[in-house]
Formats: C-alpha cells, structure tokens, sequence
C-alpha cells in the first residue's frame, strides 16, 4: 500500500509570510484539542493542496474519479466549523473537467480578491492510455463558479511543446503574476518546468521572453514538485533528478527574470549525490535557511529525509549528518510530503508512518539540528489512525489554527480528511 499511496502523490501532485524571520512564531497548539472529519463523496478522492483565507474558509483540491471513468479535478470549500459550504457550488464539493480526458488538480491558490486558481495536468482526452498531458489551470470565483474571463472560458491549458507536461505547485509572485512550477518533456526526458501567468490566463512574456523555463540537469528525468520565493523574489525549486535508474535530491533557484542563480549551488543547480535514491515533495524558507522534505528509498523501507541548506545551496553540516537527516528511526515507511518551520528552532512535518498493517497519518516535529522536540506529542510524533490507511498530504497555519489534509484510503476506495488543532482558550473564527 505504500507504493500505491507514493505512485498516487507522485502523479497527483504563496507563502508570502516567508520572506521574514518567524523567530516570533510559536507552537502553541493543544495536541489534545482537535477534531477532524472524514468526507466521503462515494468516488476516489485524493486531496493534495490547501488553503484557509482570513474568513476562515477552508479550500482544498485534489483529484477524484468515478468509478472507470477519467479522473476529473476535485475543488473543496469547508466553513469555519469544518463542515462543508452548502452554498458553493454543489453543497461545497465540485468535480471538474477540464478537457474530456484525464484532470489531475494538484495545486491550489486563493487569490487576493477571493477567487480560486487550480493547476495540475490534462491530456484532453487524445487517448486515455498515453502521456499527451499539458499544463491545466482553471479559475473560480468564491462561489464555485467559472470565471470566465481567464483564459476566455476559466481554464488555460499550456503545451510545452512535448508530452508530458504537468503542474505541481503554485505560488503567487506579486497583485498582478504568479508561477506554475512542474515538469515538462523536453522530448528524450524530463526536466523542470516553470511557467509565469498574469490573473488573466495569459503568459507573462517579461519572464524569460516566452513565459516560460526548462531547467535541465543534463541526460535525466528531472521533476519539480515544490518551490518557494526567497526575500528577495528569487525561485528555489525542489525535486529529483533521474541521472540514471534512480531519482536524486535535486534544488535549482532561478531569479525573478527566469534566468539561473549561478551563485546557487553548481551554477544554479544542485543535486545530493548520496544513496539511496530518493526526491523531494515539500520546502519553507526562514529567513536564509532553507528546509526541504521527502523521503529516500532504501530499498528495504521508505525514509523520510529532510535537509537544510542556505540560499546559496551551502549544507547546513550542523543538521542531521551534513545537512541532511534520514529518519530510520522508525523502523518501518515513512514519507513526508509538507514541511512548515515554524520558528528558527520548530520545524513541522506531515506525511505518513506505517504501523504492523497500515500506515497512519503523522506530524513529526523537529528542532534546527534535526533532533525530534520531545515536547511534542509522543518523543516528537502525533499519530493519525482511523483504521485504513492514512497520509496527511499538506498543512497551514492560520487564524490560531493548524489546518491538516490527507487521505484515508484502502484498495478501492479514498475519502477526505479534514483535521484541526487548536490554541487553548483562542477561537478566531467564531
């Protein structure tokens, strides 16, 4: 079930905030006031990307299919209490279609004026058996409902000129663009792929002349699955680079022009040289410090692997083992899929932690040497079991809260978790 849970993040898959120190920040939640729901559509959901708003409305999007039929985007809205919004759209739960053919939402952004961008992938229904997938992005208004005037229909799809295309995370860049970080083929591989749209749908042509970015690692598959903007508005990109059978740790970070930071790394790129294989799924920035996590693959278990580096690419060799932490402490699978640091001296993890049957849920929380804080749940680690299989896929802070997604799944079936810890005595949101 691991590998099916990887295989389903790897294919599915605007912190403006983080331009500053959050050393004022504390974790402060009371690990034994939660509550959480459980949200079953009667179809396959796989919810992969949130986000609160300062209404304390809750958006989440993902992917969910019906039955045999092509997999459709997934759009979420919960009010405040953590129930469903019986007034957006269709009783707070939308499938979406972009283009007839498969639709994987694997991303979200709110807006500053309160409407809803997803991206993900699409391959218009050419044939369902191939990897004709291009970048898909559609639009909503705070109601559920398309807005037109993106793209002239709400949704813009972008062909990088090959096959297969697919947005994995976005960020906004400032009131007028925003970024649409992924992969995209090159024609023999993979590489990372970064596009620069305005609120429109249309293609910033000021970012690298043509809107758009290859970053290529040489003869590999490379692929992009996080980023986020540093202080001074320069892109750090995560993910893997495949640079023979297995996939490696692989950063690159690119200045506002789209152009490569050559100061970065090994002009511009970095990749971790180290076995096992392995990729990464989520990164935060604090201040100069960089902070990514995924997991390595041992090939006798899964290992979540958080690193920590500068924004030049420069190890931090105080964290973990040269920077970089491998938590075999589990002795068993174990994932991260989202990392949120919390102060200079918290970092929070969620992802996922196999049992004697089934993985649970889990949020791991760490200090800035890659010790678990002892303060927090069990010797650093909150489980999650509800009697199938559980991942948290992301998490935000916000509005006194901590807000966690994840999916609770077996063979045939995935379902919705929608899980809230609070403050003592603080509720924002009434």
């Amino acid at each position: 079930m691991m590998k099916t849970i990887i295989h389903i993040i790897i294919l599915i898959l605007i912190c403006s905030s983080c331009q500053f120190l959050k050393d004022q920040e504390t974790f402060d939640y009371d690990l034994y006031n939660t509550s959480f729901g459980i949200f079953d559509f009667g179809f396959y959901e796989v919810p992969q990307s949130l986000e609160v708003n300062q209404n304390c409305d809750i958006y989440v999007s993902g992917t969910t299919s019906k039955m045999h039929d092509p997999t459709d985007y997934l759009l979420l809205k919960f009010n405040f209490d953590g129930k469903l919004d019986t007034k957006f759209s269709d009783n707070g739960h939308m499938m979406f279609d972009i283009d007839a053919g498969i639709d994987e939402g694997n991303q979200l952004l709110l807006t500053d004026d309160n409407k809803i961008i997803i991206g993900g992938r699409s391959n218009h229904g050419v044939d369902l058996g191939t990897v004709l997938f291009d970048y898909s992005l559609a639009k909503f208004n705070a109601n559920g409902v398309l807005d037109k005037s993106f793209g002239g229909e709400g949704k813009v799809i972008t062909d990088f000129g090959y096959r297969d295309d697919a947005i994995n995370k976005l960020i906004q860049n400032d009131e007028k663009t925003f970024y649409a970080i992924g992969r995209s083929s090159n024609g023999k591989d993979d590489d990372f792929a970064i596009a620069r749209y305005d609120y429109d749908g249309n293609l910033d042509f000021t970012f690298n002349d043509i809107g758009r970015v290859w970053i290529d690692f040489g003869m590999s598959d490379d692929v992009a699955y996080t980023a986020e903007k540093t202080h001074e508005g320069d892109l750090i990109i995560g993910g893997s680079s495949n640079s023979g059978a297995t996939p490696k740790v692989a950063f690159a970070k690119i200045k506002s022009d789209g152009t490569l930071d050559t100061s970065f790394g090994d002009n511009g790129l970095k990749v971790w040289k180290f076995s096992p294989p392995g990729l990464i799924y989520d990164l935060d920035i604090n201040g100069n410090d960089v902070y990514a996590s995924g997991f390595i693959d041992n090939l006798v278990t899964f290992n979540i692997l958080v690193t920590k580096f500068d924004l030049e690419g420069k190890i931090d060799k105080n964290f973990g083992k040269n920077g970089t932490k491998i938590f075999s402490d589990f002795n068993s699978d174990s994932i991260s899929t989202s990392i949120h640091i919390i102060n200079d001296h918290q970092i929070l993890l969620a992802g996922t932690i196999k049992n004697n049957k089934n993985e649970d849920a889990a949020l791991i929380m760490i200090d800035n040497k890659a010790n678990f804080d002892l303060s927090f749940g069990n010797q650093g680690v909150f489980k999650f079991d509800a009697g199938k299989n559980e991942i948290f896929t992301d998490i935000k802070m916000a509005n006194d809260k901590l807000y966690v997604i994840g999916l609770h799944s077996d063979e045939d079936e995935g379902d919705v978790i929608l899980f809230r810890m609070y403050k003592q005595n603080v509720n924002s949101c009434n």
